[in-house]
This record gives C-alpha cells, structure tokens and sequence, in this order.
C-alpha cells in the first residue's frame, strides 16, 4: 500500500508544477502583445494613411474670376499683383493663377454650388470696388478633398 501512495504522490507531483508554470506565464503575458514585422510594412502604412488625408480630385464646380488679360507686356504681372492684394486681405479661400494663352487669370475659391460662389463676389466687390466690372462667376473644374 505505501508503494502505491509514492507512486501516486510521484506521478501527481509533476502534474501539479507543470500547472503552476503555466500559471506563471499567463500571468506574466496578460495584455501584451508584441507584433513584429518589417520597417517598411510601417512605413507604407504611415504614407497610405497620410496620403488619404491629402487625397483630393477635380470635380465640376464654380470660381470667382476677379482678372482676365492678354496684355503681352503687363498681365502676368498684374495678375501677380492682384494674387498678392488678395491674399493679404485674408480671405480664407484658395487664390488660382491661370495661364490660358493667350489669357491671364486670377479666379478665387473651389465652390461646389453658384450660390456659393456669389457670396464671394459680393465680398470682392465690397472690398474690391475697383473690381466691380471684373469680377464675376465662372464654371471651372474646382478642387475638392475625397
């Protein structure tokens, strides 16, 4: 009989340190992961996510042209000009120089409706009185973020 309960004793201990281990090693595992992959799998991800924010496409919409001149001699400076006099009123909206020979442009904002866009004209003409005879809507492919 007390062969029997050495044998016991003997196959039973194992069995309970082995249990004990496994505890310990949950215990030292619990919420952590580690995930280990290659440098570039975390870079072409940084880009396709900063990417995705920027995205942007053309889509059919309205501007306010303020500017159009061929003048040779002059209208690519004065379309400059007028781009900079826009820009330090602060406006808030996007400023377009455009060269379509034998035309220069200035045309402001990417406006998906007219309605949109005619409140900035009324804002150009309040600021800008001298614009009053340039200045007015126009159909153009506008600038829009995905």
């Amino acid at each position: 009989m007390r062969e029997k309960v050495i044998i016991f004793i003997l196959l039973l201990l194992p069995q309970c340190l082995m249990a004990q281990q496994y505890k310990a090693l949950e215990d030292a595992m619990v919420d952590r992961v580690q995930i280990h992959q290659d440098s570039l799998i975390t870079k072409l991800l940084e880009e396709k996510i900063a990417g995705a924010e920027g995205e942007t496409h053309e889509i059919s919409g309205f501007r306010v042209q303020i500017y159009s001149s061929n003048s040779q001699q002059t209208a690519k400076a004065e379309a400059f000009d007028l781009e900079k006099k826009v820009l330090e009123e602060d406006l808030e909206v996007e400023v377009h120089v455009l060269y379509t020979p034998p035309f220069w442009k200035v045309r402001l904002g990417d406006f998906r409706t007219r309605d949109e866009a005619n409140h900035l004209k009324a804002e150009i003409i309040k600021r800008f009185p001298e614009l009053q005879g340039d200045t007015y809507v126009v159909r153009d492919q506008i600038t829009v973020k995905k």
